[in-house]
């Protein structure tokens, strides 16, 4: 018995690990390495704060979809339905739509450049020049093209994903060694764990930019829409402990990767711009040439991974916005009575709705391979143009980084509106967290908006900050009084006097719309009439059903107000119900 639930526990924390899987990609590598290499231990505290905040929203998501039976998209398609629109979707989801897919194709160049950096870290491959390395440098993007499509268009990641996981275990056991190896100064670890900003080194970036790299490498903001999928069927103290075993997880092994960068940062006695290269000739002084191809073969695999979880993760989102039927009528809420009549075979309508079924799922599969297609061409065209490669790494992290205060916005309202959480309403502590989490994603991300902006007005860095955490605390609380944000915060913390609850809804009422079903199905027969002649006899056979079915069905009656449970199974069984009539 004890090792049946040992299995099934670990079972569970390896499920979620692919949430740790999407973290540890390319971009982790190079931004964690770059960060230990121009900054040494002061940045480890923003690496700390990012697991934290990453698990604090993937934790959310998850509860939300678990409680709720629908994904964050989903969630915000309900949520303003009736707000501001575009061809029946929520203007809303088309902006959040348009933000995952622009944010994931950067990821994508982001993975295709670090992916390229890892076949040139190989020994030899760096030292090409001319003809050789431009047929390496776009052979090796055509190859990831080929390979990544095939996968997605046959569908096979998920055995690929677990072998690609082995060898990934592979380069961080590598990074294990290396940091036992080289050692850690624990006096300059503790300091950079306390919050600072550093000065900012003549040849590297700014650190700004590199501390939102790590938020947002850390803590993808589409790892809320994936880790919601990923949620569905699961029960939510199993999925607290699989984000959190994924979370930790992540960090070690970013953290390492900063170690090991920071080692480099210590043996030069200048910081001299950050490559690849030199990193894998750092790690060489360890381990040899063979725990640089380990190196480079798991960074190889960490990017091919990265590669098929991009258009997977943009796909999941817009797949629950505009794929995804909402059953409303069968999906009310606990307390709530449901009069559902079923419309008979011979209407058509059962052939009907599987016909839109295989229609929905058609394009549903247009829309996958479409996706899939142009953010890998788009990948493969921009890096086998050479561009820099670091710098296009450092776009894609640090505009995934001001989309996170977005998406955690998103949640925070959709997470604290009853009619989603009514069964479990998010507690006070918890919105605590995620409250503080979403302010500092806020002052992080108008932190480098004030910095590019106006770095030539505001040269003191003090200055930056406090007008970056003016604009944060602003839109907290202009999100909190324009919203019904602001009500559901104050009565999660126990302050019910002073928030604003909304209208309890009515207490639902027993209502048999028999007529009205009779009304669709006779509609649907005159519409199927003008296309073809209905023979005498089906018309007679269809009259007499009709007519037999008013004899037998006592007239039914609405109950007015809140029915009890007898009212209801009365109501249910086809029996008359009994009490005031409209």
């Amino acid at each position: 018995m004890i090792h049946n639930r040992l299995v099934s526990e670990l079972g569970a924390l390896l499920y979620w690990t692919m949430l740790a899987a999407c973290t540890v990609g390319p971009g982790t590598v190079v931004t964690c390495a770059r960060a230990g290499a121009e900054y040494g231990y002061s940045l480890t505290w923003a690496l700390i704060f990012a697991s934290g905040l990453a698990f604090t929203l993937q934790e959310g998501t998850a509860r939300l979809t678990i409680t709720s039976g629908k994904s964050l998209g989903q969630c915000l398609k309900i949520k303003y339905q009736n707000g501001a629109s575009i061809y029946n979707v929520a203007l809303i989801c088309w902006v959040v739509s348009a933000c995952v897919l622009v944010g994931n194709t950067l990821l994508q160049a982001n993975c295709w450049a670090g992916g390229l950096d890892a076949v040139l870290a190989l020994p030899g491959a760096d030292d090409l020049e001319g003809g050789s390395e431009i047929a390496l440098r776009v052979g090796t993007c055509v190859a990831y093209a080929v390979v990544v499509l095939a996968l997605l268009w046959f569908d096979k990641t998920e055995k690929l994903g677990v072998f690609l996981g082995i060898i990934m275990i592979g380069m961080v056991t590598l990074f294990l060694i290396v940091v036992i190896k080289m050692g850690i100064d624990i006096k300059k670890f503790a300091w950079g764990v306390i919050p600072s900003l550093p000065d900012k080194v003549d040849t590297g970036a700014e650190p700004t930019d590199i501390i939102l790299s790590l938020v947002g490498t850390t803590s993808l903001g589409f790892n809320l829409f994936l880790g919601g999928a990923m949620a569905k069927g699961r029960k939510i103290k199993s999925a607290q402990r699989g984000i959190a075993f994924s979370t930790c997880a992540a960090m070690v092994v970013s953290e390492l990767i900063l170690l090991v960068g920071a080692g480099a940062n210590e043996r030069e006695q200048t910081v001299s711009k950050f490559t690849i290269h030199k990193l894998s000739e750092f790690i060489k002084q360890f381990v040899g040439s063979t725990g640089v191809i380990v190196f480079s073969l798991g960074f190889i695999a960490a990017s091919l991974s990265s590669q098929l979880t991009m258009p997977l993760g943009a796909t999941v989102l817009i797949e629950s916005v505009w794929f995804t039927r909402d059953r409303t009528d069968e999906e009310k809420a606990e307390g709530k009575v449901v009069a559902e009549l079923k419309v008979k075979e011979k209407s058509g309508g059962a052939n009907v709705e599987m016909e839109d079924r295989v229609e929905l799922e058609r394009k549903n599969t247009i829309m996958k391979r479409s996706v899939n297609f142009l953010m890998v061409i788009i990948a493969t065209v921009v890096i086998s143009t050479n561009v820099d490669r670091l710098v296009v790494i450092l776009i894609a992290q640090v505009f995934n980084g001001c989309l996170l205060p977005f998406f955690s916005i998103c949640l925070l309202l959709c997470i604290n509106d009853e009619q989603f959480m009514g069964k479990s309403p998010q507690k006070g502590w918890n919105n605590i967290f995620l409250v503080i989490g979403v302010t500092i994603t806020l002052l992080l991300a108008s932190n480098v908006i004030v910095q590019k902006v106006l770095s030539t007005v505001l040269t003191e860095v003090s200055y930056r900050i406090l007008l970056a955490l003016g604009i944060a605390l602003v839109a907290m609380l202009t999100l909190c009084i324009s919203t019904s944000l602001g009500g559901s915060l104050l009565k999660s913390w126990g302050c019910t006097s002073c928030s604003r609850d909304a209208p309890s809804p009515p207490e639902p009422t027993v209502q048999l719309v028999e007529e009205s079903y009779k009304n669709k199905v006779f509609e649907e027969e005159m519409e199927a009439q003008a296309g073809k002649h209905i023979g005498s006899e089906v018309s007679s056979e269809h009259n007499m059903e009709e007519t037999a079915s008013k004899q037998e069905s006592p007239k039914k009656h609405l109950v007015v107000g809140s029915p009890n449970k007898h009212q209801v199974q009365m109501a249910t069984e086809g029996h008359q119900v009994l009490g005031e009539v409209s």
